[in-house]
């Protein structure tokens, strides 16, 4: 037999050919406690076996299939390839697969026969192997039908990760892909002894069984991972190989049989199946010193090709870079290439024939396409073409419009050293759709679930923290050792069991009032998690507040994630009440003559800190109107506009922000002005019939509405606009003067709308108000909160610019007419960004704050500037459902010096933005003139299109230009203002909003196009 010396399509029957004439007794399989099997007798075995096959019936191109415990690896090796030599395929079935399961693969493979030792059985006519080899045939009978490159060689079932498991045919060219008959050197030269522990049955196994037939060493086949047994294994026999996945990898550090078994031989740890998470790799280098630690990323799919690559601690979360990066595609939806750092399906080629299911399988096209395979998962490539994953498509949570990678949160729970095994995955939440979970397993010593939780919480982004983490004794594993999450996820189905002892100390039943009021729901045990609950992060917002008020100590939105248990909240409130007083923090500003003397009027409803700060910029200027807040959505059904005029003024009635009106007071300075409350709603209601009108007319119709100047003393303060365009397609306009509401309270009004207008439409009595607290006390309660946030901000703005100044392309000018120029992210770009903040710890509006400051202090060469970005200021849960001018601006002040990069510069600004956020509740009024040209910021997170509840509705953009100018005496030193909206398809929708008598569009287009390379350079595309 000639050496082959290029690799030739071969057979595996070929390659046992030739190992047994060239080595026929070197032992190829050693079962330790069971057979073992050379070159030589394993021909002999299989080709008397084939012929056995082969008069009792079995033709070429027939399925066999094989059932076999894991025990008998010898009998099952000789079977395998037997089948081979009689022309047919081997239907490899798995020990633990159930009777169903085995029918169904039986059923869906054709398979006609089976050869059974100790394994499943099957309806089929089957034959014990010993019964096949008992023929007579003479010493070096031929085979009685060799088998062909191209004919089919194994069925092998997938994981079954995400469901019923599928078979994956392949043909002997595809097993053989890139093998020589004669290499020089061997696979694997540097070991006598491989050891593995894979379960017949798994594509694992099933590649080390082919590696048997060309690699140097003697493989050695556990029938079972157990920890110890295998440290012993490998011990005995020095081997240098050892072949694992990453739940052997976990169970082999955590047993710590490295430090009472003599490893030292193995020179190699190759782990397949799954991504090692890079706190186990680490373990591995640490507890297996001489070894080189490899992983390699494949699947029963697109086997033989694989990414193997030396595990990089520089690299966390990358499995390498192909041989040749032609052979790897990340694409997104559409097919289409995604560039370095977007996130997108992950696609290899395969060398030789394709594979494909057997039977129906997914549609043509969706797993294997023209000698490609879909990995299921998805990736990115860095810069340098190294492929990280981000995870498996199926297990992605979809957590609002936020993307969040179970891996990620799996390689930060293994880095916790109370933690033996970990997986993450994604329950159902009614608003965000989803959200992540944990499941661990600790080790001997039990864990500290709250200290785990602060662990994570210095690692995680919030939208990455579990919201509920559960203790289990193990996790449900495939046998090839990958977490089955749909069996899993029933875990968390159920309602947390509660085992723990009730509240009882006086501290801990006022903690738990307090959960109840902002969850809606009893907290039953100490041990309870806030999350777990069903709070979220606005809803941490509220508690840390309601602690603060509750206990007298100052309670930030960090204690909740850090500490979500009811137990670790009260021991940290019995830390900080006992904590001494700090120094002395420094007073705020002394408060400007215009608001002591509007704050001295006798309002019939208390100023918010937005409200103040507006009838300061009011009375600035003459001719100054901070106009309204407005949403617009469009009408797809029939629309009783005499019902929607009466539910409105009900409603508007029912909320007293909304009946409030700001009359001159006399004798005061020009421009005070006091809050008065009538009696009768203040709304107004337009109807337009245009017939016909296009869009852009509509919209200029509404717009006008909206723009409409207000006298703030006399004229409604709520406008409602209908625009019918026929008999079920109307636009409605809803707009309400700033001064008397926010963004939140639109949702709030037009919820209450969509109830009585169903409830009068139908005959029936508007429902009763909700009770609640009422506005007044909502105001003052908010109020009270000023003299503590003072000193913050006191202390963060002390000698701050005024402004972003000098800015290029910036004219001066007193008058101020805003524009808008629009752009986009496309979805797989803002997930890189997403993906590369989140690694980074932060939320991907600190994300955007980063880039955004970074650019600004770049262009304008002031590295102090300071941003403002709206928040809702509703810090009580009562509050949600208040209507009123409650939103908070918080000024948030950035030291962009020293030119500092991403990373650092996004944590400064999550440092500073957290402090902001944790005193929302302040004057504002007093601050603005500091900083009276911050740079605005908003960010949208999460927004649903505007509905009329009840009403079938649909979205309608509303314009972001103004129609209307304003006076700006002294000149306008303003930036434009950035508004970045999170869409639906993951995609980022921005606005850059600008006075047009201050810049031109093409210098803000230029400012765009720089802002938008920003943000890829952020996320490294």
């Amino acid at each position: 037999m000639s050496a082959q010396t290029v690799p030739v399509p071969l057979t595996l029957p070929a390659l046992l050919d030739h190992r047994a004439a060239v080595h026929p007794e070197r032992t190829a399989l050693l079962v330790p406690g069971g057979g073992a099997l050379t070159y030589g007798e394993w021909r002999e075995r299989a080709v008397r076996t084939a012929h056995g096959l082969a008069a009792a019936g079995v033709r070429p191109g027939d399925t066999v299939a094989l059932l076999f415990a894991n025990r008998e690896w010898d009998a099952y090796a000789v079977a395998f390839l037997a089948a081979h030599y009689a022309g047919a395929a081997g239907l490899v079935i798995r020990e633990d697969l159930a009777g169903d399961d085995v029918e169904r693969l039986v059923e869906v493979t054709g398979a006609r026969w089976a050869v059974a030792g100790s394994g499943p059985r099957t309806t089929l006519p089957t034959f014990r192997p010993e019964e096949l080899e008992a023929h007579g045939i003479p010493a070096g009978a031929e085979p009685p039908h060799p088998a062909e490159p191209g004919d089919l060689a194994q069925i092998v079932g997938t994981s079954g990760t995400t469901g019923t498991p599928k078979g994956v045919r392949a043909a002997h060219a595809s097993l053989t892909a890139g093998l020589l008959l004669n290499p020089r050197p061997r696979p694997y030269a540097h070991s006598r002894h491989a050891v593995h522990a894979f379960p017949i049955g798994t594509n694992a196994a099933q590649a080390v069984l082919v590696n048997a037939l060309v690699a140097q060493p003697t493989t050695i086949c556990l029938p079972r991972f157990d920890a110890e047994e295998f440290g012993r294994v490998v011990e005995e026999y020095g081997a240098g190989t050892v072949f694992l996945v990453p739940s052997m990898a976990v169970e082999l550090l955590n047993s710590g049989v490295a430090g009472r078994r003599d490893l030292g031989s193995v020179l190699l740890v190759s782990s397949t199946a799954a991504a090692l998470p890079p706190a186990v790799a680490a373990g591995l280098s640490a507890a297996l010193p001489k070894a080189t630690v490899v992983n390699t990323y494949t699947s029963a799919e697109a086997a033989p090709a694989q990414i193997s690559a030396v595990v990089d601690p520089g690299r966390p979360g990358s499995v390498g870079r192909p041989t040749d990066p032609a052979d790897l595609r990340i694409l997104d939806d559409a097919g289409e290439p995604v560039p370095p750092g977007g996130t997108g399906e992950i696609w290899l080629r395969q060398p030789g024939p394709p594979r494909g299911y057997a039977g129906a399988g997914p549609g043509p096209g969706t797993v294997f396409r023209d000698g490609w395979v879909r990995m299921g998962d998805l990736g990115r490539l860095d810069g340098d073409g190294f492929l990280h994953l981000v995870d498996r498509e199926s297990d992605i949570v979809k957590s609002g419009a936020l993307k969040v990678s179970t891996l990620r949160i799996e390689a930060v729970l293994h880095e916790h050293p109370q933690v033996a095994d970990a997986a993450a995955l994604g329950v159902p939440h009614p608003v965000m759709g989803q959200v992540p979970v944990a499941a661990v397993v600790p080790m001997p010593g039990g864990i500290d679930l709250d200290a785990l939780r602060v662990f994570l919480s210095e690692r995680l982004a919030r939208p990455e923290l579990p919201v509920r983490v559960l203790v289990l004794d193990s996790l449900p594993r495939n046998p090839s050792g990958k977490v089955v999450k749909h069996l899993l996820r029933t875990s968390f189905e159920e309602p947390a069991e509660v085992t723990g002892r009730a509240p009882e100390t006086e501290r801990e039943l006022a903690l738990a009032g307090l959960w109840r009021t902002v969850l809606g729901r009893q907290v039953r045990a100490v041990e309870e998690e806030f999350f777990a609950l069903g709070g979220d992060s606005f809803r941490a917002v509220q508690l840390a507040a309601a602690i603060s008020a509750e206990f007298g100590v100052p309670a930030r939105t960090a204690l909740v994630f850090e500490r979500p248990s009811l137990r670790a909240q009260a021991a940290w409130l019995e830390g900080a009440e006992a904590a001494p007083a700090g120094p002395a923090e420094p007073e705020g500003a002394e408060v400007p003559p215009f608001l002591r003397s509007l704050r001295a009027q006798p309002h019939d409803l208390p100023l918010t800190s937005q409200q103040e700060n507006f009838l300061r910029w009011m009375a600035e200027a003459p001719d100054r109107n901070v106009g309204s807040v407005a949403v617009m959505f469009r009408v797809a059904e029939a629309l009783r506009t005499d019902v929607l005029r009466e539910a409105l003024y009900e409603a508007v009635r029912r909320h007293p922000a909304l009946r409030t009106g700001f009359v001159p007071v006399p004798g005061a300075e020009p421009g005070v002005l006091r809050a008065v409350l009538d009696d009768e709603p203040r709304a107004d209601v337009v109807l337009v019939d245009a017939p016909g009108a296009s869009d852009d007319e509509v919209s200029a119709r509404l717009v006008a509405v909206r723009d409409r100047l207000t006298d703030v003393g006399s004229d409604p303060m709520t406008r409602l606009a209908v625009v019918s365009r026929g008999p079920e397609d109307h636009v409605v306009l809803l707009s309400v003067h700033h001064l008397v509401s926010d963004g939140w309270s639109l949702g709030v009004l037009l919820r209450d709308l969509g109830v009585l207008y169903s409830a009068l439409r139908h005959g029936r009595r508007a429902p009763a108000v909700r009770p609640g607290p009422e506005y007044r006390e909502l105001v003052q309660w908010s109020n009270a909160h000023w003299p503590v946030s003072r000193t913050h901000f006191a202390a963060a703005l002390a000698d701050a610019p005024a402004a972003v100044d000098p800015f290029p392309g910036r004219r001066h000018t007193e008058v101020v007419l805003s524009a808008a120029h629009a752009f986009t992210v496309a979805p797989e770009r803002a997930a890189a960004l997403r993906a590369r903040t989140a690694e980074l710890g932060a939320t991907p509006f600190l994300a955007v704050a980063a880039v955004w400051s970074g650019l600004l202090a770049a262009r304008s060469g002031q590295p102090d500037l300071v941003l403002m970005t709206p928040v809702p200021g509703r810090t009580r849960p009562e509050a949600e459902r208040a209507v009123g001018c409650f939103v908070q601006s918080l000024l948030v002040r950035v030291d962009a010096s020293g030119s500092p990069g991403f990373a650092e510069l996004l944590d400064r600004v999550r440092t500073a933005a957290t402090a902001a956020l944790d005193h929302q509740l302040y004057p504002f009024a007093e601050f603005s003139p500091r900083a009276p040209f911050a740079a605005w910021l908003r960010y949208e997170s999460w927004s649903a299109p505007a509905q009329l509840p009840g009403v079938a509705c649909a979205a309608w953009e509303l314009p972001r230009n103004a129609t209307v100018p304003y006076p700006l005496p002294g000149g306008d030193l303003h930036v434009p203002e950035l508004a970045v909206a999170e869409q639906p398809d993951g995609g980022l929708r921005c606005w850059l909003r600008y006075n047009e008598h201050a810049f031109d569009a093409a210098a803000v287009t230029a400012l765009a196009e720089d802002l938008d390379a920003a943000l890829a350079g952020a996320a490294g595309v």
